[in-house]
């Protein structure tokens, strides 16, 4: 009887334990599936961002740092495996790839200054891996509606490097005025004769440049 009472009472202790470890944080597998993967704010730039880049580009949402860059050679053991640690720690929001090559454009972090404040404070080791490997990286701000314009405009100027657009002037445009081609004959204009003219057309200017050119020389 008392061999019975004794399995028994080890039989309880064994499924409390079993129990306990099925409830506390050293379950291996403690998760729920997420409602939304990313905010409305996130969506929102996302769509815009793919009509913004258009068909050349894809957009990849949050990767890891240590997925962006190499460790370069003749770096120790130790600072090797230090930096691979806080890369891979971190991740940025959107990555810009060429959709023929997957070769990397650039990423963008988008910062909220309200709420949370989600990554208000620039990362200095993120900034610094980022410069370092030489991959631009952008800030956008989070706000209530963006627009093509904007989005388009602010990629070309700080990640494709495509040319500012030109300058608008208001009022009248004068054309420049034509100049005569010389002849083929008469070669080029020595720079002794070209300075005696300017001499004397305008003396003034003549005597800044001489100044200009002394200057130059120390």
């Amino acid at each position: 009887m008392s061999l019975i009472l004794v399995s028994l009472i080890t039989l309880v202790v064994i499924v409390a334990v079993m129990a306990n470890r099925l409830t506390t944080n050293r379950y291996p597998f403690p998760f729920d599936c997420k409602t939304t993967l990313f905010t409305a704010a996130e969506k929102n730039f996302q769509s815009l961002l793919e009509q913004a880049v258009g068909s050349q580009f894809r957009v990849i949402n949050r990767v890891k740092l240590g997925d962006l860059m190499t460790i370069r050679q003749g770096v120790s053991e130790k600072s090797c495996q230090t930096a691979l640690n806080n890369a891979n720690n971190k991740y940025v929001d959107f990555v810009l790839c060429h959709r023929d090559t997957m070769q990397l454009a650039g990423v963008i972090d988008l910062v909220d200054t309200n709420g949370n404040g989600y990554k208000v404070k620039k990362d200095w080791f993120v900034s610094g891996a980022l410069e370092a490997a030489n991959i631009p990286h952008l800030r956008i701000k989070v706000k209530g509606s963006y627009t093509l314009t904007e989005i388009r405009n602010c990629i070309n100027n700080r990640i494709l490097g495509a040319p500012a657009p030109a300058p608008k002037f208001k009022g009248r445009v004068l054309p420049a005025p034509l100049v005569k081609a010389r002849s083929k004959n008469t070669g080029v204009v020595p720079a002794t004769n070209t300075r005696q003219g300017a001499q004397k057309q305008n003396p003034l200017a003549a005597k800044l440049q001489a100044q200009q050119l002394t200057a130059l020389h120390h």
